[in-house]
């Protein structure tokens, strides 16, 4: 088993980010993932998205956890055609390296800074340089406000901080808010000089170079900031009062939906009274204009067509692929598995820790270390304890016995959780080897 599972590793190992230039070559064909450059889309941009995706590729639309469309089942004759087709609906991807800042940017009034005009000047700064830099490279750029990015992990961060004149940037490297390492506190006027220093101490390393290679000792890019207050990052999943305006959070269950379905919620909510659609992290679609009478009647329609719209969902804590329906990479039905997980394992997920459930070994649908993944192999279902999908399962079950592993890892945990206890402490103090016992029904 050994042998086979390092000989899947290598040959499923990931490359650069898909984008149309270069798509990414999947179990279903190929996949082309985008961000648009507007950040506020209207029901006709999407209902676009939603032709091409039929027309170009099999349908299937999926948002991804930094808050990207991606399109799956395309060609390498249909790709240029969806280019066009994008072009003539007045949709233009974004290009270059992945700067990031709150969705609401901009009109979240609770925001310390409007991160869109950083970005904004940073991208042009990085555009002018000419620096070749990481194709995965990823910077985020937060004001704050209550969907803030503070939990994004990022290679280079810049985090507004309320100062006695106003606020200044705390320039990162290396993580999210709070584990990222401090370069620098740069002012308004200094932001991008001493972020550029940084850039280019990337692209000085070379093409590949990411935050956690460098040293932040030996950039000089401003005085040295103290440590951050702590943030909280709020799921934009569900309700939100932004300054007044009632602003909605749907997910397509598990990130993942049918253009049909898409399509049949963009007319049920324009009939509702929605105007504006923005892609959010964690999967989510964030809706505006919809008003306290016809809210009951937007979460209806989002309901019927298989999105999520309350915070306490329990799936949101799943990350899954495609899987065997919709990839042929995939060894096995993600979507029932994850179902299962959600009637029989629900002591896992309280949104303390990632859950991760892949049909192959690639995890393209969650690339970093999860509390538990289950992986498709040619020998069947492994459980990984607190790695990822390509690592070496702790156990393995068939595919007819799964729901069957499931239930008895959900049975344990019930049976070992404190009241009120998080799934993150919960599994803290359960071995990985009773996990997989329970999983094989070895106890």
């Amino acid at each position: 088993m050994t042998a086979t599972l390092a000989l899947e590793r290598t040959a499923l190992r990931r490359g650069a980010c898909p984008s149309i230039a270069t798509p990414m070559q999947t179990g279903d064909g190929l996949l082309v993932r985008l961000r648009p450059v507007a950040t506020a889309l209207t029901a006709q941009d999407l209902h676009a998205l939603t032709d091409l995706a039929r027309e170009h590729g099999n349908g299937l639309i999926e948002i991804t956890a930094r808050g990207n469309v991606q399109l799956r089942g395309l060609s390498a004759d249909t790709v240029p055609r969806l280019a066009a087709g994008l072009a003539a609906a007045g949709i233009v991807p974004q290009t270059g390296v992945a700067i990031e800042v709150p969705p609401l940017a901009g009109i979240d009034p609770s925001e310390i800074a409007d991160a869109t005009l950083v970005a904004e000047a940073l991208r042009r700064a990085i555009v002018d340089a000419g620096l070749r830099l990481a194709p995965k490279l990823a910077i985020v750029v937060d004001g704050g406000g209550q969907l803030n990015l503070a939990d994004m992990v990022a290679d280079i961060r810049l985090d507004a901080v309320v100062q006695p004149e106003g606020f200044a940037w705390r320039l990162s490297v290396g993580g999210d808010r709070t584990t990222a390492t401090a370069v620098a506190l740069l002012s308004r006027e200094a932001v991008i000089d001493g972020t550029m220093t940084v850039v280019k101490a990337l692209a000085a390393i070379g093409p590949a170079a990411r935050g956690r290679d460098l040293d932040p000792e030996a950039l000089d890019a401003g005085q040295v900031p103290l440590a951050l207050p702590a943030a909280s990052s709020r799921h934009p999943l569900g309700l939100h009062d932004i300054g007044g305006e009632t602003v909605l959070g749907l997910a397509p269950a598990y990130g993942q939906m049918h253009a049909d379905h898409l399509a049949a919620l963009l007319d049920g909510l324009s009939a509702c009274g929605a105007v504006e659609f923005r892609l959010a992290p964690h999967r989510t679609l964030l809706v505006r204009g919809l008003s306290e009478a016809t809210l009951a009647a937007a979460r209806a329609h989002a309901d019927r067509e298989g999105f999520w719209s309350s915070a306490d969902a329990p799936g949101r804590a799943i990350s899954i692929c495609a899987g065997a329906a919709g990839c042929a990479s995939g060894t096995f039905d993600t979507h029932a598995a994850a179902d299962a997980m959600v009637a029989h394992a629900g002591a896992l997920l309280d949104g303390s820790v990632d859950v991760h459930i892949s049909g192959c070994a690639k995890g393209c649908a969650h690339p970093a270390v999860a509390a538990v993944t289950l992986c498709g192999t040619v020998t069947g279902i492994g459980l990984v304890a607190h790695g990822r999908a390509g690592d070496m399962p702790a156990a393995t079950v068939s595919p007819d016995t799964l729901e069957s592993a499931i239930q008895r890892i959900g049975t344990l945990l019930r049976a070992r959780r404190a009241e009120n206890e998080t799934a993150k402490s919960l599994l803290d103090r359960t071995a990985p080897a009773t996990l997989a016992s329970a999983y094989q029904g070895l106890t």
